[in-house]
């Protein structure tokens, strides 16, 4: 096995001293805060360990945990709950997703109050869920009026918050236009040169993308926005627009796209992307029910950028909810492993993906089961012993 700390410190070796500093210490907060961002670690292990036979060809997120589902507004103004990361997505074996799923249930136990015992019973219970919805061969949704118990109550929190509360959360008005307000912890300022050559630039090319060129619209101000784990140190923007026909205002994140960290490990043929944001919009709007608003891309630069509208990030399921209640959990987890098949159903035979039938033939047996939770069984020890090993590495350079 591979040693943890070197290939972290190698993957992120391109990154400036300050944000790689910034990266280590929210690495050593949690394990759930390392898994999320070590994606190219995981899929270091599982190449290493071995997955269970898996001819599938499916699109997958590529980085499925319990805090990439959550809740937005598409371009229809209607509130979904879905899958909503896709930066990793390619096209790999359907055993692969499914992994780093229930894994990250197995080792979320400490986070979500409850013991391993009852981590292990939800990581089967997510495996037959996930199963039986590939069983029922339709790709469905989560809706406001069928959502039950804590997912109910989180739908209805989602759909109540209006995009202004949000707007003035984050900014402030000097009497003639709103600006950011800059907590240095999410939002950060740019030099003044980047900051007015950004906003030379960005009217032009936000006019361009097919959403945006509806719009008469002004840009109010820019600033650099600091979110995720894993893509810390990744080039990423905040922008507040105007628009003049109604008045109202609107944050876009923009943030650059990076090739997927699964490709070391992955042998199968990928498409021809244009570039990577193409690549993770193509996926995302193949695997999701509807995207989230003004999803498209930019150039800016040399880099190419993926541009959506900016929503509350309460709208991630909070699971301090659940803690010491495993009954609720259950139900919340049962459900985030229905929308993880259903996203599989609706991506296949595209692109050149397996049928459907080829996945049920897949996981309705109760092999590929014991399989796939054994295997997330050791990942999830291989998850500790790495955090653990990180840890002790920091704490060595720290004294």
């Amino acid at each position: 096995m591979k040693d943890a700390v070197k290939l972290i410190v190698a993957y992120n070796k391109n990154l400036s001293p300050e944000r790689r500093r910034q990266k280590y210490r929210a690495l050593q907060e949690s394990i759930l805060r390392f898994y999320r961002g070590t994606c190219h670690l995981f899929y270091d292990r599982l190449h290493t360990i071995g997955t269970p036979q898996d001819d599938t060809r499916i699109w997958i997120c590529g980085d499925l945990h319990l805090e990439n589902f959550g809740s937005f507004r598409g371009d229809d103004s209607l509130v979904y709950f879905d899958v909503n990361d896709f930066d990793e997505a390619v096209k790999a074996p359907l055993s692969w997703e499914v992994a780093r799923f229930v894994t990250a249930i197995i080792i979320s136990r400490q986070a979500l109050g409850y013991d391993r015992k009852e981590s292990l019973k939800m990581a089967r219970l997510a495996l037959g869920h996930y199963a039986e919805s590939i069983a029922g061969m339709k790709a469905l949704i989560v809706q406001r009026d069928s959502a039950r118990g804590l997912m109910a109550d989180f739908f209805e929190q989602a759909t109540d918050r209006s995009r202004a509360d949000f707007i003035d959360s984050v900014t402030k008005t000097d009497g003639r236009r709103r600006k950011f307000n800059l907590d240095g912890v999410h939002l950060e300022p740019l030099d003044r040169k980047q900051h007015e050559r950004l906003m030379k630039k960005l009217p032009d090319m936000l006019a361009a993308t097919p959403h945006m060129a509806q719009w008469p619209f002004r840009v109010e101000d820019c600033c650099l926005r600091l979110a995720g784990t894993g893509s810390i140190g990744v080039e990423r923007y905040a922008i507040l627009i105007r628009r003049r026909d109604t008045g109202k205002h609107y944050i876009l994140d923009m943030k650059q796209a990076r090739a997927s960290s699964l490709l070391s490990n992955l042998k199968i043929r990928q498409p021809k992307w244009r570039n990577e944001a193409e690549r993770i919009i193509c996926i995302q709007r193949l695997m999701q029910f509807f995207p989230p608003a003004l999803l498209d891309y930019v150039h800016m630069g040399g880099k190419d950028f993926v541009l959506k509208e900016l929503q509350p990030v309460r709208n991630k399921m909070d699971f301090a909810l659940f803690a010491g209640r495993p009954e609720h959990m259950e139900d919340v987890i049962g459900t985030m492993a229905q929308i993880a098949a259903w996203t599989h159903l609706r991506s296949t035979g595209r692109l050149g993906t397996s049928t459907a039938d080829d996945l049920a033939a897949l996981t309705g047996t109760t092999r590929w089961q014991k399989d796939i939770y054994s295997l997330s069984v050791r990942l999830a020890a291989q998850v500790e012993e790495d955090f653990a090993l990180f840890k002790e590495y920091r704490s060595a350079k720290e004294d």
